[in-house]
């Protein structure tokens, strides 16, 4: 870049460490950098003032003899570092001691001088070092130069390059990265001035992953934790920063089971089964260039586990009774309250599939794990409550200290973490007087989570307690023998008509010679009723619903 200013240019560089060399021709290659850039017929310098390392001030007169053949009148001025060491991380304290006194004393005469920092290849820290300075002191006059060649010449010519921003626009720009950076943690904790050291060093690691990775997120941990809150900040953070365009699809995995399940994450085809008078997109497909948010995952069933995982690393899939791929590209994210390891050698959960979304896996803890960030957490609800009902809500100075205390201690128990807490929150406002909570309020609030925390949670249904209309207690055999094969999920997850039901067809299939042969079985009076024969596509699509193929039903 040449440089039509009338003003003399000034430069500063500091010396790479290995530019001692005994070698004659190592000595070309190295000081080679310096040496072009006094040859510069666009670039001509006034005045060069090189910062020579601590170890390195007994040699400099060979180097000096080497510049001054190319020296053509310029000033060189080396300057000794005043530092126990070289430019290293050992003895930043006095390097940085050094440098801050030479600019403070330096007289810049910006009306007859241009000043520049030359950067050499061979001493990084060095650079670097001097660059944090100018930042640090940014009101230095002080641009860029470096060293490149002429591609067109066959890198025989070099010319200098110079970065015509000002430091403090680059102060500034940085300034702006991290403002944007602490806006983005502040953003994943809803603004929550959390004060927990571990939950603060998760979010940034989080953060960080968001902003930088595409790869599947799994978030773990007990119920009421933050996961689904946190997976649609992550969403909303992509996609302001423009890494998203698509939506956020979300769906409790708890919910799915059956055809339903299918039709419900992966679509379904005009007359995919009966009642499927019209075509169904699904969610995978809705969640095109978005997110895809699978809560609960580990409730899927290994047959839908199946598919998913297809879906998940070919971005294509099979709408339901359909026989054309089709196409998604969304990113995903996961929650569970499981152990999914725990699942895996349990058989209930896909091996495959869990290696598939855990690249990024972040456990978060329960509330009384962060029993520091219960206070901010109350002022967060408060805010809330009041911009979603248009309520002052707050409470008087000695309820608040009560409330706290109780809350932060062990009494406290928080079984469903942050939703018991919003819970808690919702009810003393509620009692309240015009959003105002008392003491007498607090109490009364504090007896009842006592009251409810002494008589316990609700437990699940005992084997006994099941519902009557559940398979449990009813043999399968056939089902059961592909459970063992880790081809079926275990008859007692699905419902006792769908169990017996599909005992039957995997008998009938059993004792066939070939699907057409099952087909014209299982559909033979419908069959009679059709003009056409499309037996054999019925009982595929209706394997498949199950996650099955004619192939892994037959005998081994």
């Amino acid at each position: 870049m040449s440089t039509t200013s009338t003003k003399r240019n000034i430069v500063f560089a500091t010396i790479p460490r290995d530019y001692v060399v005994l070698n004659p021709e190592e000595r070309e290659t190295k000081w080679r950098q310096f040496i072009e850039l006094l040859h510069l017929e666009d670039f001509p310098i006034h005045r060069l003032y090189l910062f020579i390392n601590p170890t390195g001030r007994m040699h400099i007169r060979l180097f000096y003899a080497e510049l001054k053949k190319a020296q053509r009148g310029i000033r060189i001025t080396f300057v000794p570092v005043k530092a126990e060491n070289d430019f290293t991380v050992r003895d930043i304290r006095s390097s940085y001691r050094f440098f801050s006194g030479f600019f403070s004393r330096f007289t810049f005469d910006t009306g007859a001088f241009d000043y520049y920092m030359y950067f050499s290849s061979g001493n990084l820290f060095a650079h670097a070092f001097m660059l944090i300075l100018l930042i640090n002191l940014h009101s230095l006059p002080l641009r860029i130069v470096h060293l490149r060649r002429e591609r067109d010449a066959g890198g025989r010519d070099w010319f200098a390059e110079i970065y015509e921003g000002k430091i403090s626009r680059w102060v500034s720009e940085i300034g702006q990265y991290e403002r944007d950076r602490s806006d983005a943690l502040d953003f994943l904790k809803s603004s929550i001035k959390t004060g927990n050291a571990a939950f603060n060093a998760l979010i940034r690691d989080i953060e960080h992953v968001a902003m930088h990775s595409s790869a599947p997120i799994l978030l773990s941990g007990p119920t009421g934790s933050g996961k689904s809150q946190l997976a649609r900040r992550i969403y909303e953070l992509r996609r302001d920063r423009g890494m998203v365009s698509g939506p956020f699809v979300s769906v409790n995995c708890a919910t799915l089971r059956g055809d339903s399940a299918l039709s419900t994450l992966f679509g379904h085809v005009r007359g995919a089964f009966t009642g499927a008078q019209h075509a169904r997109e699904g969610l995978l497909r809705a969640a095109n260039n978005g997110i895809l948010f699978l809560d609960e995952i580990g409730e899927l069933t290994p047959d839908i586990q199946v598919l998913l995982l297809k879906a998940i690393e070919e971005k294509r899939f099979m709408p339901f009774g359909s026989d054309r791929e089709v196409e998604s590209c969304f990113q995903l994210i996961c929650a569970t309250n499981r152990r999914l390891g725990d699942d895996v050698r349990a058989g209930k959960f896909r091996l495959d599939l869990l290696s598939r979304i855990n690249l990024w896996h972040f456990d978060l803890p329960a509330l009384s794990e962060r029993r520091e960030d219960i206070e901010p957490n109350v002022d967060y609800e408060l805010r809330r409550i009041t911009a979603e009902k248009g309520l002052f809500a707050e409470f008087l100075p000695a309820a608040r200290r009560r409330w706290l205390s109780f809350a932060v201690s062990d009494e406290a128990v928080w079984p469903s973490n942050f939703r018991t807490l919003a819970a808690s929150m919702e009810r003393m406002l509620t009692w309240s007087f015009q959003g105002v909570i008392d003491e007498a309020t607090v109490e009364k609030e504090i007896a009842l989570l006592r009251t409810k925390w002494k008589n316990g949670s609700p437990q699940p249904f005992t084997p006994e307690q099941r519902p009557q209309s559940s398979s449990a207690g009813i043999r399968f055999p056939l089902q059961e023998e592909l459970a063992r094969r880790g081809i079926l999920p275990p008859p007692e997850e699905r419902d006792l008509f769908d169990a017996v039901q599909l005992e039957e067809v995997i008998a009938v299939c059993r004792a066939s010679a070939s699907r057409t042969e099952a087909g014209r079985k299982l559909f033979a009076c419908s069959r009679a009723r059709k003009r056409s024969a499309d037996d054999t596509a019925r009982l595929g699509k209706y394997l498949k619903s199950h996650g099955l193929s004619w192939e892994a039903i037959q005998k081994t």
